[in-house]
């Protein structure tokens, strides 16, 4: 994680991107902070998304299996709460996410195993917590955002192999929270053993003028020096379509007409046996 200047990116003229500068970051920290920027930035546009929405963004970026949204509950959901009403979460649940409204396309979103939601009072961590967040972010900003801050151990390049495919990634010693995430939290800083790891990089999204962008996912244990190890990293990502995101070209970003699905899997952009590929259309 990277506290201090970054590349230029979104905002332009080598100063911080302009969804750092809306969000009230001058960094650009995983984990914890994009929580918080996620949060601050919902709640300052009036853009809580609701939690179907939200799985219905990811599976834009990354197709899925149905067993990654939980159990179903048999109610509806109620498309004007943030909760999602007809599933009873997996152990990585979604607490929120979508795009940071301004931002030049960047997209997070925030799992979080035995974690508190940003809604809870009682902010305390279960046993074995850990923060994960899908970012989507300008490839020019990517190594800034997964290196070590000033004044923690340097981070160390590794690969992970993950459904037959050998993903790039770093790990981080310790990774630290930032006073945004505090404000909204209550909660004192937040530093634990982290790491990062690229889903798909370069790709291109016409709807942002061509730039170039990196998907990479952060994991952070929370108050904890314990390694992020290669099985957390296949655990988590078990049900999410590794391989076919990386046999995808960066001309094939345009969505797929006919997007909006009638029945739930379309909705929600998962995928079921008739067509597997569901999720994945409009990356």
């Amino acid at each position: 994680m990277v506290e201090g200047d970054v590349a230029a990116g979104a905002g332009g003229s080598g100063g911080p991107p302009r969804w750092m500068v809306l969000t009230g970051c001058g960094c650009l920290l995983p984990g914890f902070l994009i929580v918080a920027t996620i949060a601050w930035s919902m709640q300052l546009f009036g853009q809580l998304i609701n939690k179907s929405e939200a799985w219905r963004q990811l599976g834009e970026l990354v197709a899925f299996d149905e067993s990654a949204r939980g159990v179903p509950t048999g109610e509806e959901d109620n498309p004007n709460t943030p909760v999602d009403e007809s599933r009873d979460p997996a152990i990585f649940e979604l607490m929120l996410g979508g795009d940071i409204p301004f931002s030049g396309g960047v997209e997070a979103y925030w799992f979080g195993r035995a974690v508190p939601s940003p809604e809870e009072r009682d902010r305390t961590y279960g046993e074995d917590a850990m923060s994960v967040t899908f970012l989507k972010l300008p490839s020019d900003q990517a190594e800034a955002a997964t290196a070590a801050a000033p004044g923690t151990p340097t981070h160390e390049d590794m690969t992970v192999t993950v459904q037959g495919e050998v993903l790039r990634g770093r790990r981080l010693p310790e990774m630290v929270s930032d006073e945004i995430y505090f404000k909204i939290s209550g909660l004192e800083e937040v530093r634990g053993a982290g790491a990062a790891v690229w889903l798909r990089e370069r790709f291109t999204v016409p709807e942002e003028e061509g730039e170039e962008f990196d998907l990479i996912l952060f994991f952070q244990r929370p108050g904890s020096s314990q390694p992020v190890t290669d099985a957390d990293i296949q655990e988590f990502l078990e049900p999410f379509h590794v391989a076919e995101l990386l046999e995808e070209t960066p001309d094939e970003t345009v969505p797929a007409e006919g997007a909006e699905g009638t029945d739930e899997t379309d909705e929600i952009g998962g995928a079921d046996e008739s067509d597997e590929s569901d999720g994945a259309d409009g990356r």
